[in-house]
């Protein structure tokens, strides 16, 4: 029991005390930074910052500029209230200072008298810094508040900067600076020289790495640095560029308020683009199935490049399409090539007066991928027979204008549908107005019928008439891949009109044209023709290259050194020889064109060169567009490229009537990665190896046959067949081939031969030439139409026989028949 007691009372005495103690507890030493109980409270200054802490401020004489707000913190590193600052300087005479912040470079004014408030005018030092000889010098500022000093910010004094030229330096040594582009994700140091005005003459001011020159980060201080385009290149505080995608973008640089141009800036473009699928260069995709192609891009310092925006081009984009991710889907049966092109705007950009520098602001392009879809397509086929377009000519000269593809007829109001699945000749169909020309777009959704009154727009799916626009007459020439613009002129008025369908509307540039072709991707026409002189009456004419960019809009390239008295003319013609390039030919996949060497109404043996016009880049050589890269001797009237990219097919009478046959083989394997056509300062100059390795030719008479005019060399889509359609000579009633050419791979001459024309059983009619041809999409049939019997021949590809023969039933005004002179091809699922 006493026990018990002895623990109650403790209790009872112990727990009231502890209870008071915890409650009452107090502790000075917790308000104060160092938690002994003095020094600097929580809640006093401990530090002050000044910015720009890093950089500094750069003002030139007689600049003012406020210094901004300092920044208080306490040793918690919260914000911490200063009541007033005080701010100072280390030389006034450089750096003068007001009670408000404002500084001046040089000294504010004080009891002016006249009313002038102090610290209103900055004077300009008297006299000027000298450092070295050179009129800079520095300063430095702080502020106070509560007792507490801010870091010392250097404020650099220096003549107004009239200009910066950009100095590129390496930055630790991580990137190599290689014929003056920088790899992507490569860093480099941002360096100028600037310059000041002494005595109206521009004077350097400072210069990096030069013995003697102040640097310019000592002159003036930090300088601003800005990329026009982020994409290419992005630029921290310090000057510190990092390459981001390839192309050049412009830089400029400020210091102390003004702004200056001061160079620009390449990151590395692309030099090798590969492309495969599933491991190769060609492949098998079945129909209605997708594959992606795997595509690998590295630079000239063998750096891979990723995140470009690349165009993926098919060849055969109604048979087999790739989508803008390599996607490749297989729509019908046949074969196409794939290609990946770096193209501005949209991959390696550059401005208009940079084009070329560094290999930017050119196409690009990959190897090919040849895709193959197994199986056979049916077709649907157009016929029709465009007049021929009337062109102006000289007095002197009576005779229209021969244009391949077109022979001069009086042509038919009709066009004829087929649906080779049932093989029966649909009814014709006629038009409001007798055409001069038909186009199909590459989606084969409309059919374009040019004429001297309207443009005719069919509908392929029901061959009915959809739109008449009396706005844009003339000849179609082509019509964008993309279907959304289509080339008309007006040889009459000599207006070219760049036609949108879906809206309706035009815009126009001056020219007469005779052939054109767009690039694949839709984004640049190549447009052979003239341009006339009316205030020259003697030689009025100039062949002239029209190349049209979505980008840089229209140029204009002469093709000859003098005027011309006359167009080009009928082959009938005696006058004297006029070399005029009447055919032209989109390279594949379309970075840069050819033009024929046609001599059309020639009665001599003399004509211009095959040439080629695509960018000629070599170092940091400034192009402008397309100057001509080179040119070849081969006698070429019309031109075709295969859609593997390795030949350039031509054939040409050379004033006379007996054909010749070039085959110029492409080694664009190297040169399209280096800017598509490299040669010795853009000149005219042979072309041999570069891009061409050489031109094959067969003797004159070779093929077979004879003719007035060619109208066609008609490429297959699998590369290894090309058919030749020509006007046969006046009077010809003999029965005539069709001659056809098989290139070959090994850089030999390949086969030539000609395809027997059959007749239907019971015609007496005589083939007297083939006058116009379309491969089918699946490359298993040529659609041939001939004259003299009026009909279209089918000619089976993989045994070169005539197998079949329909007529199309076309009649000029006074109900004769013509031969179909233009032929559009379909595939349709056979399903």
């Amino acid at each position: 029991m006493r026990r018990l007691l002895t623990l109650v009372f403790l209790l009872a005495l112990t727990i009231p005390a502890g209870i008071s103690i915890t409650g009452c507890t107090r502790n000075p030493a917790g308000n104060y930074c160092n938690g002994e109980g003095y020094g600097l409270k929580l809640t006093d200054v401990a530090t002050i910052i000044l910015q720009p802490q890093t950089t500094g401020i750069s003002l030139a004489y007689g600049q003012t500029q406020q210094l901004a707000t300092p920044t208080a913190k306490t040793c918690k590193g919260s914000s911490a209230s200063v009541t007033s600052w005080i701010y100072g300087t280390s030389n006034n005479q450089i750096v003068d200072i007001s009670p408000s912040g404002n500084l001046c470079a040089g000294t504010w004014n004080r009891r002016s008298g006249g009313g002038i408030p102090d610290y209103t005018i900055c004077n300009i030092p008297s006299p000027l810094p000298s450092t070295n000889g050179y009129p800079y010098e520095s300063a430095y500022v702080t502020a106070t508040g509560a007792g507490v000093t801010s870091n010392q910010v250097t404020v650099y004094t220096h003549p107004q900067v009239t200009a910066v030229s950009l100095v590129l330096e390496n930055a630790a040594n991580t990137a190599q600076i290689i014929n003056g582009c920088l790899s992507q994700t490569q860093t480099a140091q941002l360096d100028s020289k600037a310059y000041y005005t002494l005595n109206g003459q521009q004077t350097l001011l400072c210069e990096p790495n030069t013995s003697g020159v102040p640097s310019c980060s000592t002159a003036i201080g930090n300088l601003s640095y800005t990329a026009q385009n982020t994409s290419i290149a992005t630029i921290d505080e310090f000057g510190v560029i990092t390459a981001q995608l390839p192309g050049t973008t412009y830089i400029t640089a400020s210091v102390a308020g003004s702004g200056s141009s001061a160079g620009y800036f390449s990151t590395c473009p692309p030099t090798n683009i590969s492309v495969t699928l599933n491991g190769s260069t060609s492949g098998t995709v079945t129909q209605g199935v997708t594959q992606n192609v795997v595509t690998t891009v590295t630079d000239k310092n063998g750096f891979t490049l990723t995140g470009l925006t690349l165009d993926y081009q098919s060849t055969n984009p109604l048979d087999i399409s790739v989508t803008s991710s390599g996607a490749v889907t297989a729509n019908f049966a046949g074969q196409a090539s794939i290609y990946a092109v770096c193209q501005p705007t949209t991959c390696n950009p550059s401005p208009i007066d940079k084009v070329g520098v560094n290999l930017t602001g050119t196409s690009i392009t990959s190897n090919p991928v040849t895709i193959t879809t197994p199986g056979i397509a049916s077709d649907y086929v157009w016929y029709s027979s465009p007049q021929s377009p009337a062109y102006p000519v000289s007095s002197s000269n009576q005779y229209p204008i021969s244009i391949p593809g077109y022979a001069p007829s009086t042509g038919s109001q009709y066009f004829t549908p087929v649906e080779l699945i049932s093989g029966t000749v649909g009814p014709t169909v006629k038009m409001p107005y007798v055409p001069n020309s038909m186009k199909m777009d590459n989606l084969g959704t409309s059919l374009y019928f040019g004429s001297s009154h309207e443009l005719m727009i069919y509908a392929t799916a029901s061959n009915a008439l959809t739109k008449e626009d009396t706005t844009v007459p003339g000849m179609v020439l082509a019509v964008a891949p993309n279907n959304q613009t289509v080339l008309i002129n007006d040889p009459l008025r000599q207006i070219f009109y760049l036609y949108s369908p879906s809206a309706g509307t035009s815009t126009t540039y001056s020219g007469t044209g005779l052939a054109a072709q767009w690039t694949p991707d839709s984004k640049t026409l190549y447009v052979l023709g003239y341009v006339t002189n009316s205030a020259n009456t003697s030689t009025p004419y100039t062949p002239t290259l029209f190349v049209y960019n979505v980008n840089t809009g229209w140029t204009t390239y002469s093709l000859s050194s003098s005027a011309m008295s006359q167009p080009p003319t009928a082959p009938s013609t005696t006058t004297a020889a006029v070399d005029w390039p009447v055919s032209t030919t989109v390279t594949i996949p379309g970075v840069g064109a050819f033009l024929s060497s046609s001599s059309a109404g020639s009665s001599t043996a003399t004509s211009t060169p095959l040439r080629a016009w695509c960018p000629s880049l070599s170092g940091n050589t400034i192009v402008q567009a397309y100057p001509q890269a080179a040119s070849a001797t081969a006698q070429t009237d019309v031109l075709a490229a295969t859609t593997d990219g390795a030949h350039i097919l031509g054939v040409g009478l050379d004033g006379g009537t007996s054909p010749t046959l070039s085959d110029i083989g492409l080694n664009f394997a190297n040169s399209l990665t280096n800017g598509a056509c490299p040669s010795s300062g853009g000149s005219s100059t042979n072309i041999v190896n570069s891009p061409v390795t050489q031109v094959l030719t067969t003797p004159s008479g070779a093929l077979g046959f004879q003719a007035s005019a060619l109208d066609q060399v008609v490429a297959s889509p699998a590369s290894n067949l090309a058919f030749i359609t020509y006007t046969p000579v006046s009077g010809t009633t003999t029965a005539a081939t069709l001659p056809y050419y098989q290139p070959n791979s090994n850089g030999t001459l390949g086969v030539v031969g000609q395809v027997t024309l059959q007749e239907p059983s019971g015609s007496t009619a005589v083939p007297t030439a083939p006058v116009a041809g379309a491969f089918s999409l699946d490359d298993t049939t040529f659609f041939v139409s001939t004259s003299g019997d009026n009909l279209v021949h089918y000619i089976t590809v993989n045994s070169l026989t005539d197998t079949k023969q329909v007529k199309p039933g076309l009649t000029d005004g006074n109900g004769n028949p013509v031969p179909a002179t233009a032929i559009a091809v379909k595939p349709r699922t056979t399903t």
